[in-house]
């Protein structure tokens, strides 16, 4: 009898971590600043990081930024926060998710191109 509570407590205590470590196994965001353009996904994809055309994103195309220096594009998951900025240079702070190379927009504030 006293194995076998021992055992339960053992195996609930093993359950346990094993639930603790799978919540925070899939956590791969992390919060960053970024610099770059507001472009849609179609201008993006074709070299067109200064992209405004609003049509673009009426005909189903997503916000993305494209940084600068290395040209990455960041599909933006909240776009309501950048829509006013298409074809704007931007810095964004949020939390990006390098697996799905997206990110929420937590603050955006304009920038004279260069800087």
């Amino acid at each position: 009898m006293k194995t076998r509570v021992v055992a339960l407590f053992v195996l609930l205590f093993v359950l346990g971590l094993v639930a603790y470590a799978g919540q925070y196994a899939g956590q791969t965001a992390k919060a960053t600043t970024l610099k770059g353009w507001v472009s849609d996904s179609e201008c993006a994809a074709h070299g067109d990081k200064k992209c405004s055309n609003k049509q673009h994103v009426a005909n189903g195309s997503k916000l993305v930024i494209v940084t600068d220096g290395d040209n990455k594009i960041w599909t933006v998951s909240n776009p309501s926060t950048v829509a006013d900025h298409q074809g704007h240079y931007i810095q964004v702070k949020g939390t990006t998710d390098p697996e799905k190379s997206s990110i929420t927009v937590q603050e955006v504030k304009m920038l004279k191109e260069g800087s």
